[in-house]
Formats: C-alpha cells, structure tokens, sequence
C-alpha cells in the first residue's frame, strides 16, 4: 500500500510496513503466538473458489466452466525487504502460517495477495526467499485459498522514499533506457527490462500447474507523471507493452494463471480522462482503446484482469473519496470498463481504519459501487449469475488498516465492511 508517496510526503507513510526480517532462517520458521481462534476456519465454505484456474469473459471472472466467480481477498505482510522470509503478520498474535490461513479462512476470505522483490530472487538467500514463498502457497493451499503474488518493487530496500511498497521512479525496472539509473529512492537500479521478464518467468515456472496461485500482479502501482509510465505509446517506457510481453511469457510457462495490470497512478490528471478527471487509484482510460491483449496461444484477452487501488483521503489523499463525484471518477477512470462489459477490474487495495466519518463515508459508497448499486449513477450492474467487483483488503495484520485486533480476533469495524465484498451480489 502506497498510493504515489510522492504526492502524500507524511499521509500514507505512516503507514508503511514494518516487517520482521528472517533472513538466514529457515522458511518455516514462525513467531510464537496465540493459536487461531476455535471457530476460525469454520466454513465460510460458499467463499470459497473452485479448484483449477479462473479466466475472465467480458467483465466477469469466471472459472473453469464459465460461471462467474468473485475473488475476496486480504493482503498479506511478506516479501518486500530484499531476503526477508515470508512472515503472514508483523505482530503475530497467531501462531504460525496454518493458524493464520484458517483465520483467513473464517473471516470469508478466498484469496490472499504475496508481494514480491526482483533482488531477492538473487544471492545467496535466494533459494530461502523462494521456499519462503512455497510456504505460503502450500498452507493457502491446505485451506483451499487462492493466491496472487505481487510485484512491490524491484531492490527490497526503502531508501529515501519508501521503495518497498512503490517503486518511486514510477516504473517497473530500474537499469537502462527510460531510467537514472535508480530505483527513484537512492538505490542503484539492478533490474533492466530483461531481467525483469527473466525473474516473472521463474516464478511462472516455479508454479507452473499449481491452480492454488491463481493470479501474477505484474507490477504494483506504477506511476503516470513525466518520465514515469505511458499507456500504448510505444516508448520505452510503455507498460501497456510491458504488460503484453511479460505476460505472454508467464502464460506460456503457466497456463491458465491470470495476468493482472496494474493502471499506472496520476494525482494530477489521466491518460484521456477528459478535463478534471484524476486518476488517483490507476489509470485505464485508455484501456478500451488500447487494451492487453495475449497471443491467441496465451488466451488473448481472456486471461487479463485490470487492477486499481482504492482507498479513502485520510490514507492517501483522494478527494473526492465518497458521493457522486467519486462515483463519476470510478467510472471514468476504469468502472466503464466493467459496465459496458469490455474486460473485468479488480480493486487490487482497500482498506481504512474505519474511526473516523470520512472512512465510514467512503466504505458506503466505494461498497454499493462494487456491488453494483450506483446504476443510476451511471456504474455498473449485475444481474443473473453475474458477480460483483472483486476486492483485496488491505491488510492481514493487527496494525494501521489490519483486520486483527491485538488479540487476535477479528476487527469488527473492518469486517462489517470487507464482509460485503465477499457476497454473492445476484445468488
């Protein structure tokens, strides 16, 4: 979670991530904590995704047989400092990777997000940071949750301006043409678009016929300024191509793993928004003009989902965050592309401490947009089988916007708003 720390210098950083480091451990390894809760895990069963593969069809996520899915999913603490071991949550009132999955469970999730860094994968901890990673997939797994890794960023160290949850130079890789020659944060840049598609196709590999990952978040919030991101122009620095190149190499090391793209953030406009419009969470205005397509040997359009960040102006500073206004970005910026059923977006972040008026504002609105309540408001609608918006909440923790209390039991703030993104909107 980040939402361009370039435009929020003390909002959201204080927000940040505070990971335990366990480097030169074994991935097992767990904090000491309090066992799951007795009722966690207890069902929560209609949730659940179905075995194999999902795909999309219009703007729905549908599974192996067509019928349309919604993916609910909390993000977890993991991998963004180079050579840290996957740890599920900072504070650890839980004891260990399988208590904290059943939790996840019980709480009506159906997926969990792992994020990711490209200097981890090298070095002599490498093969650690990776059995970390296995870790996680295979206790999902013994829940029968679904997993989404992540992108966060490219060198696994902070720096000056927070690189571990957003990349500040606005770009995916750090090295070569369109860069300084830094990650944006002080660090020397290692990664060139090379080796950046080398590093997503070892992880294809890696789980190449594991239906339990589900989906490859190629990178997460990129940004729109000058000299960051383009959309379709064919430059160096056009992640729209980058999205099609990489994903067409995931794909065809593992088929049937959904690609997910990231619209590049822009507090202070959009790619073709029209006057005013500004894309805060991830701009895919250009999406319906210039969409990602794969080869036809990769699934074309079938295996893309779009992803944006959402979250209310006490964490990262949009405004306007509730009403119509929102609502008219929403569907500027990338709900028209669920309502006139081009392709599927999914709300990759979002989450809010839920004490204050302005979070609570923002979850009534934000909600009824996903679920499909603001037709009259020009967004969009489901009817039939069709399911409504899938959304991550951010995060699985007991701090900041986590879903735990200290204890260990479930904030109930949180829940009563993250538990209407995982209902079956037209049962």
């Amino acid at each position: 979670m980040s939402m361009d720390m370039r435009k929020i210098a003390g909002g959201a950083c204080a927000l940040s991530l505070v990971l335990v480091s366990l480097a030169g451990q074994g991935a097992a390894a767990q904090p000491a904590g309090r066992p799951a809760p007795a009722a966690a895990g207890a069902a929560a069963a209609s949730a659940l995704l179905p075995s194999g593969y999902l795909g999309t069809r219009g703007s729905q996520i549908v599974d192996s047989t067509g019928k349309p899915v919604r993916i609910a999913a909390v993000a977890l603490h993991g991998l963004l400092d180079r050579d840290q071991l996957a740890i599920v949550n900072q504070d650890a009132p839980l004891n260990g990777l399988a208590a904290n999955m059943q939790a996840i469970r019980g709480a009506g999730f159906n997926t969990v997000t792992l994020a990711w860094n490209n200097a981890s994968l090298h070095g002599s901890n490498a093969s650690k940071y990776l059995a970390g990673l296995d870790a996680v997939v295979s206790a999902a797994k013994a829940e029968l949750l679904k997993v989404i890794l992540v992108h966060h960023n490219d060198e696994g160290v902070a720096g000056t301006n927070n690189c571990e949850s957003q990349q500040s130079n606005g770009l995916w890789y750090d090295s070569g043409p369109g860069t300084d020659g830094t990650d944006g944060c002080g660090t020397k840049g290692t990664v060139t678009q090379a080796s950046f598609l080398a590093d997503w196709e070892t992880l294809a590999s890696r789980y190449s016929g594991n239906p339990t990952v589900i989906g490859m978040d190629l990178d997460n919030e990129p940004l729109a300024y000058a000299g960051d991101s383009t959309w379709g122009d064919g430059s160096v620095t056009d992640i729209r191509a980058m999205y099609t190149d990489v994903g067409n190499a995931v794909e065809s090391r593992d088929p049937g793993v959904l690609i997910i793209c990231e619209g590049p953030q822009n507090y202070g406009g959009s790619f073709a928004g029209g006057s005013g419009v500004k894309a805060f969470e991830g701009d895919l205005t250009l999406v319906k003009t210039k969409p990602v397509v794969l080869s036809s040997a990769n699934g074309g359009a079938a295996r893309v989902m779009y992803s944006v960040h959402e979250y209310p102006y006490e964490v990262a500073h949009i405004d306007p965050d509730a009403g119509a206004a929102a609502v008219a970005r929403y569907n500027a910026v990338w709900g028209y592309l669920v309502s006139q059923d081009i392709a599927p977006v999914y709300i990759g972040e979002a989450g809010a401490g839920m004490a204050s008026d302005d979070s609570k504002n923002w979850a009534t609105w934000l909600t009824s947009y996903v679920n499909g309540q603001q037709g009259a408001n020009g967004g969009p609608t489901f009817s039939g089988t069709e399911q409504g918006i899938s959304v991550t909440w951010w995060v699985w923790d007991t701090q900041g916007l986590g879903t735990l209390n200290s204890d260990g039991t479930l904030n109930q703030d949180r829940k009563s708003v993250y538990s209407k993104w995982q209902l079956d909107v037209t049962p």
